[in-house]
C-alpha cells in the first residue's frame, strides 16, 4: 500500500508538466495556479484523513483502518481515468491525501505494535523504502507510459493489498486494552512466529518463554493504565509538552525543509535549474538516489541510532540545497550547460540525506517520543499538524519556484534544516531500544 501511494506522487511530478504543455491528453487546460492546487488539496486531504483516523484509530482498531485507507487511494486512481474537468483531479488528490494520512498514522502504529525493538526502526524505514521505490515506478510510469494506461495497473495494487490483509491479525496489544486476552495471545503467537496450538496440546510440557513475553506485555499494559481512559493529565503535563513541541519541531523540518515538496514537484525543479539535461530523466535518477537512501535507513537506523542520522540527514539537506541555490544564481547559462551535472548532483545529496534521515525516519521518532498510553493520538495530532504544513508547503512551493525563483526556494528550505537542526541537535532525545508499552 506503500508502495502504490507512493507511485501516485510520483507520477504527479512528471504528470504535471506534461498536463501543462501541449501534449496534455486532457481536453481542458492546467494553469499554474490549477498545478498548485492540485498539489496542495492533497494537503486538505491528509488533514481531514487525521482527523478521521485519530479518532477511528483507538475505537476501531489497527486492522479496521487498514482496510478502509485502500478505498481512497482507489477513488484517486479512477477519477484520474475518469477525469472530464480540473475538479476531478482536485477531488482525486484530496483522496490521495486521506490514504497517506492512513498510510503515515496507522502503518508505523501497527509496526510499532507487532515488532521487537530491535528491528522496529528498521521495518519502520523498510516500508519509507517502499514509499521510495514505488516514487520511482511513478517517475517512470508518468514519462514512458500512457496517461489513460497508468490508472488501469496501479489500482490492482490496493485490491491485492486488501486481499493480503484479511490474513493479519489485529495487534495484541489493541485486542488488550479491549479485554480480549485469548485473541490477544493468538495474535502475539502470529507475530512471533509461533505455531499456537502446538504448544496447547503439549499441556505435559512448561510453556515456552514466548508465553512469558506475552504475560510481560498483558502486566506492563494493565500496570502502565493503558487500559484505564484517557484524561487531560495524560496530555498536559511538562513531560509530554515537551514531547508534543519536539514533535512539531521535527514536522518543521520534515516539510519546510522541502523534503516532501521536492518529490512532488522534481522535475519542475531541474526545469527550473537551467540544466539542460530531460527534466524527467533528472527527476528518474533522483527516485533511484531515494531508494539508496532509504535502504540505507533501513541498514543504519538499529547501527547508530536514530538522532545521529537525523541530524546528519539535516546537515546534508542544507549543504545540497544552499549548493544548488548557488550554482543556479552565480553561473551564467554556458556554465550550466557545460556543468549540467552540477545541480544534479547537489539534489542527489537532498534526495539521499533526506531519505535516510528527515523523511525516512521521522515517523519512527514521531511514534516512538511519546508515552504509551497516549501515543495514538499524540501521533494524530502532531500527523495533524504536519498535515497543515503539507498544505501549507504544496501551496506556496510553486509560488516560491515559479515567482521567487530556485535559488531563494533552496535557500529557504535550507535555513530552515539550520534553524531546526539547532534545536534538535540539543534537545532530541535519542529513542532507539525504546520500549512501546513501558516508556
Amino acid at each position: 500500500m506503500t508502495f502504490a501511494h507512493a507511485t501516485g506522487l510520483g507520477w504527479l511530478s512528471p504528470t504535471l508538466n506534461i498536463l501543462q504543455s501541449p501534449a496534455s491528453p486532457l481536453d481542458f487546460p492546467v494553469t499554474t495556479e490549477a498545478a498548485s492546487w492540485i498539489g496542495s488539496t492533497f494537503g486538505l486531504g491528509f488533514i481531514a484523513g487525521n482527523i478521521f483516523f485519530g479518532l477511528t484509530l483507538d475505537r476501531w482498531g489497527r486492522k479496521v483502518n487498514m482496510y478502509i485507507l485502500a478505498f481512497p487511494h482507489m477513488i484517486f486512481w479512477i477519477l484520474n481515468y475518469l477525469v472530464q474537468c480540473v475538479e476531478h483531479l482536485y477531488i482525486g488528490r484530496f483522496c490521495a491525501g486521506l490514504a497517506s494520512a492512513g498510510i503515515f498514522l496507522v502503518v508505523p502504529i501497527f509496526i510499532s505494535e507487532i515488532s521487537d525493538k530491535d528491528i522496529r526502526g528498521a521495518l519502520t524505514a523498510m516500508a519509507m523504502m517502499f514509499f521510495s521505490s514505488g516514487l520511482l515506478v511513478g517517475y517512470i510510469m508518468a514519462s514512458y507510459l500512457d496517461y489513460y494506461l497508468i490508472p488501469c495497473i496501479i489500482v490492482v495494487l490496493p485490491i491485492l493489498y486488501l486481499i493480503g490483509n484479511s490474513f493479519l491479525p489485529e495487534t495484541p496489544q489493541c485486542l488488550l486494552k479491549r479485554g480480549r486476552e485469548r485473541e490477544a495471545e493468538q495474535s502475539f503467537n502470529f507475530y512471533k512466529g509461533i505455531e499456537f496450538h502446538a504448544y496447547l496440546e503439549n499441556t505435559a510440557s512448561a510453556p515456552p518463554t514466548p508465553v512469558s513475553e506475552f504475560d510481560e506485555l498483558r502486566a506492563t499494559i494493565e500496570k502502565g493504565g493503558l487500559t484505564t481512559p484517557l484524561t487531560m493529565k495524560d496530555f498536559f503535563n511538562k513531560a509530554t509538552l515537551f514531547n508534543f513541541f519536539t514533535a512539531a519541531i521535527l514536522c518543521l523540518l520534515n516539510q519546510l525543509s522541502g523534503s516532501f515538496a521536492i518529490i512532488n514537484y522534481m522535475a519542475n525543479i531541474f526545469a527550473a535549474s537551467g540544466s539542460t539535461m530531460d527534466p524527467n530523466v533528472s527527476a528518474i535518477i533522483m527516485g533511484f538516489v531515494q531508494i539508496l537512501g532509504s535502504l540505507s535507513a533501513t541498514v543504519l537506523v538499529e547501527r547508530f541510532g536514530r538522532r545521529p542520522l537525523l541530524l546528519s540527514s539535516a546537515v546534508g539537506m542544507m549543504a545540497g540545497m544552499y549548493g544548488f541555490g548557488a550554482f543556479v544564481q552565480f553561473t551564467d547559462a554556458q556554465t550550466k550547460a557545460t556543468y549540467n551535472w552540477v545541480p544534479i548532483a547537489f539534489m542527489m545529496l537532498v534526495v539521499f540525506t533526506a531519505a535516510y534521515g528527515v523523511f525516512g525516519i521521522f515517523f519512527t521518532i514521531v511514534v516512538e517520543i511519546h508515552p504509551a498510553k497516549i501515543r495514538p493520538q499524540a501521533l494524530s495530532i502532531c500527523m495533524l499538524f504536519n498535515s497543515i504544513l503539507v498544505f501549507i508547503t504544496l501551496k506556496l512551493f510553486p509560488y516560491f519556484l515559479f515567482n521567487l525563483g530556485i535559488t531563494i526556494t533552496m535557500y529557504s528550505c535550507a535555513s530552515v534544516c539550520v534553524i531546526t537542526g539547532i534545536y534538535l541537535y540539543i534537545f532530541l532525545p535519542e529513542t532507539k531500544g525504546k520500549s512501546m508499552e513501558k516508556d
